[in-house]
């Protein structure tokens, strides 16, 4: 049977959210999701994947990065793909430089989920970086020398969009049979 099967790796619980709120979003169509941190996929040739991953400086966590290696030769699956990036100025950037161009070319849709650069938890490196990257943002509140940067947040309308496309692709998959 048919099914959608949702793979993502989150570095910090966001990308889960995101892909909590798409598995909401496929109402009562089959959707499996995948933890690529701690799961391997069992994948069914009628599979429809939606692949995603948060861009943690500027790169896509690893094992999200070796499972689309792994798929690049592998056109039978229709593929979505979505990226958690704050930086929205930069999505384009991203999806040419780490989703494989085999796979961009034939996915049925590459979206952002927005993000955040919350650096509460984190180790100090991680921090560190975080706070950088929050100084590139523009500022738009200042408090007691504290600024609120702008960034996306999680983007509904977005994760809705991949949600329709791939429950169409799941639809076409069926009616082929």
């Amino acid at each position: 049977m048919a099914r959608i099967v949702i793979l993502y790796e989150s570095a910090n619980g966001f990308t889960r959210q995101c892909v909590e709120r798409l598995a909401r979003e496929m109402n009562h169509t089959e959707c499996l999701t995948v933890d690529l941190q701690t799961q391997t996929p069992e994948l069914r040739p009628d599979d429809v994947l939606v692949v995603g991953s948060s861009v943690r400086r500027g790169k896509l966590l690893k094992n999200t990065e070796a499972f689309l290696k792994q798929m690049e030769g592998k056109s039978a699956y229709p593929i979505g793909i979505f990226l958690c990036c704050g930086f929205t100025d930069r999505f384009p950037e991203y999806c040419e430089r780490l989703i494989p161009k085999a796979i961009r070319s034939r996915a049925f849709c590459v979206i952002n989920f927005g993000g955040t650069l919350n650096p509460a938890g984190k180790p100090f490196w991680d921090k560190l970086w975080l706070w950088r990257a929050r100084s590139q943002v523009v500022e738009s509140e200042i408090e007691d020398g504290e600024f609120t940067p702008v960034l996306p947040g999680m983007i509904p309308e977005n994760i809705g969009q991949m949600a329709t496309f791939a429950k169409r692709e799941l639809l076409a998959r069926l009616d082929a049979k």
